[in-house]
């Protein structure tokens, strides 16, 4: 079995600021993403998981109709696998209503002028995104007892979270304990573990926006270096 933990916008020097051993693993780094114009979340897990730069792509279709991007499995590296259990990745087979609530709750908090609404659109927007982690974290640590010879795990709570929140230190500890602790359940497993994230966040202000890095970890004797998203499909089909 093989397990990614595929944590949008884990920021490498959060991972370092909190000392998140268990996100760590035995080698741990960067990886880059320079060759896309952006760091878009669809567009990044979407090269990840086929091997190929699908930014071109992927922005013909327009900001909106880019969300339903859906590859089919045959497409991406999960074909290699006999029983593979993916869940919620963007570009594969994510929630989109769940997905979509956020960025619109996003907007609009931006949009409403009093701190009053502005505070009662962030508790809406926090609980969606901790409703929905513990939803995913539930169907992913069952499936990682059960016999798959591939697990992903997309988990957003950190980005979503941080989109709104990422100056408060507290709370953006606690994430980052709460993804170690994941990564601490998934490593007792004893199977090839990979942590990654499409990119990382850094601070506007109080509020956080996607970094032009990411971040990754293998708990094998294997020093990536930065390797590019993109790598991954050959890495991760190496790993069988």
């Amino acid at each position: 079995m093989i397990i990614i933990l595929a944590i949008d916008a884990l920021e490498y020097e959060l991972v370092e600021k909190f000392n998140c051993q268990n996100l760590k693993q035995k080698f741990y780094g960067k990886t880059d993403i320079s060759e896309f114009s952006q760091p878009r979340t669809i567009v990044l897990w979407s090269s990840f998981m086929t091997g190929k730069n699908k930014e071109k792509e992927i922005l013909l279709k327009g900001k909106k109709e880019m969300w339903n991007t859906k590859f089919d499995i045959k497409d991406t590296f999960f074909s290699e696998f006999k029983n593979p259990a993916i869940f919620d990745l963007p570009g594969f087979n994510y929630n989109k209503e769940v997905h979509d609530k956020s960025r619109t709750l996003l907007k609009k908090f931006f949009e409403v002028k009093t701190e009053k609404e502005k505070e009662k659109i962030r508790k809406e927007y926090n609980k969606d995104a901790f409703d929905h982690h513990k939803k995913i974290k539930e169907r992913f640590l069952k499936a990682i007892d059960k016999n798959h010879d591939l697990i992903l795990g997309y988990f957003s709570v950190v980005d979503v979270i941080g989109h709104l929140n990422f100056g408060n230190n507290m709370l953006m500890r606690m994430l980052y304990k709460e993804m170690d602790d994941i990564a601490k359940k998934c490593a007792e497993k004893n199977c090839p573990l990979l942590i990654l994230s499409d990119h990382g966040m850094k601070a506007i202000g109080k509020f956080g926006d996607h970094s032009d890095y990411g971040f990754w970890s293998l708990n094998l004797n294997k020093n990536l270096k930065t390797p590019k998203i993109t790598d991954f499909y050959r890495i991760i089909k190496s790993l069988r």
